[in-house]
């Protein structure tokens, strides 16, 4: 028997697939980055900040500069196991990869898991609208 939970995980997932398929159609290949690395500057930085500050409590001073120490916490989000899935390189380059894992774990804790800064992921998702400034 299926637990109910699981089901709706399930379900959550591949909404946030579709969510992501939709927000990579709209966004246009020209205007985001495909790697956001040190010394880089603007609203890719800044949401790629905000973003970890969310998800892994980075403590990062939001400056839209890609420092040294957002760097390092790239490498630490790429180093985390995240639903099951293996970790991703720890370059501390921001990429595609690391853009559509971040999207995930923020989609799926804005509903599920950790809505402990709701208001924070939905800004970061739907008003600020960050999955299209980064890569994915």
């Amino acid at each position: 028997m299926r637990k109910p939970w699981a089901l709706r995980a399930a379900t959550l997932t591949a909404g946030a697939g579709a969510a992501l398929a939709l927000t990579v159609g709209s966004a246009g290949a020209a205007t985001v980055p495909t790697t956001v690395k040190l010394g880089d500057t603007g609203p890719a930085v800044t949401c790629i900040q905000q973003g970890l500050n969310l998800e892994i409590s980075a403590g990062l001073t939001v400056s839209g500069t890609y420092d040294q120490a957002t760097a390092n916490a790239v490498a630490k989000f790429q180093s985390l196991r995240l639903f099951g899935q293996n970790p991703l390189p720890q370059t501390g380059v921001f990429d595609s990869a690391t853009g559509g894992r971040l999207y995930q774990v923020t989609f799926f804790d804005a509903g599920v898991v950790n809505p402990g800064d709701y208001d924070g992921r939905v800004k970061w998702l739907f008003t600020d609208k960050c999955p299209e400034k980064i890569p994915h």
